[in-house]
């Protein structure tokens, strides 16, 4: 049965792949809700990144709707050594015109849900949070936490960290948490991949590999694309409920398959 879907997305580089990847995947859904947020940009940014990646695929506008949270107060930090000058890997023009999409300002969209939408989570929680207030049903796939592995940002996984008091509430409710535990591992990393298309996904792999270098890092890992796969894909992970530094219950996912994560 198909289903409508929500991702939340503070369009950087990562998100930018996860959304090309749902896209790839989008008869599968009933109707596809994008709501920019910010976080490795400001909210603005974010959104003028998702109209540039929209306009890639008017095939598909009459499919989504895009959610406006500009006027509404976000936590951000912009990382231009992660994910480029543009938030995106300044690989793509934002077009001349904007896509043909509905957009709808946060506020009035919320009363279009009713907590029986898959929820994709690839940001800070902030305005995750009251989504999840007015249903505490959903379910979300999340991008974000740590357990194990070493910190990337302040002490704290990067979207955890921005608003910490939302990412513990949403956390409350049963989830799978695509954290940096289940990403850096040598299966998820694409720093020796050979990506070679010119579709979206692939151009964006591509400039992920070559800032990962520049940054001076010993790995590639594109976090929010790996939560669009489990989306997708969750048989190819495995879940296990832990207990994060701040006490959250964490239920922490593993890529188990044999094949390469972003494969059909």
């Amino acid at each position: 049965m198909e289903e409508r879907l929500i991702i939340f997305a503070d369009y950087g580089l990562d998100d930018a792949a996860a959304t090309a990847t749902i896209l790839r995947h989008e008869k599968r859904f009933s109707h596809i809700d994008i709501v920019p947020i910010g976080g490795n940009v400001p909210p603005d940014v974010a959104l003028r990144n998702c109209y540039t990646l929209l306009s890639y695929y008017p095939a598909l506008w009459n499919k989504i709707t895009v959610v406006d949270t500009t006027a509404l107060p976000q936590p951000s930090e912009y990382l231009a050594t992660i994910h480029g000058q543009d938030g995106m890997g300044d690989l793509f023009q934002p077009p001349q015109t904007l896509p043909d999409v509905k957009t709808i300002a946060f506020n009035e969209w919320l009363d279009t849900t009713d907590g029986r939408e898959l929820l994709l989570s690839l940001g800070p929680m902030t305005m995750v949070r009251p989504l999840m207030e007015r249903h505490p049903t959903y379910e979300p796939v999340i991008m974000g936490g740590c357990v194990d592995s070493a910190p990337n940002f302040k002490g704290y996984e990067f979207n955890h960290c921005l608003d910490r008091e939302a990412f513990t509430f949403c956390t409350k409710q049963k989830h799978a948490a695509i954290t940096l535990d289940t990403c850096r591992t040598e299966k998820l990393d694409m720093r020796r991949v050979e990506i070679s298309g010119d579709d979206i996904h692939s151009q964006v792999l591509r400039a992920d590999q070559r800032l990962s270098v520049e940054r001076g890092e010993d790995g590639c890992y594109v976090w929010d694309d790996v939560a669009a796969v489990y989306l997708l894909h969750p048989e190819r992970f495995t879940l296990t409920e832990r207990t994060d530094r701040d006490g959250n219950r964490i239920y922490n996912a593993a890529y188990v398959s044999d094949k390469l994560y972003f494969e059909d």
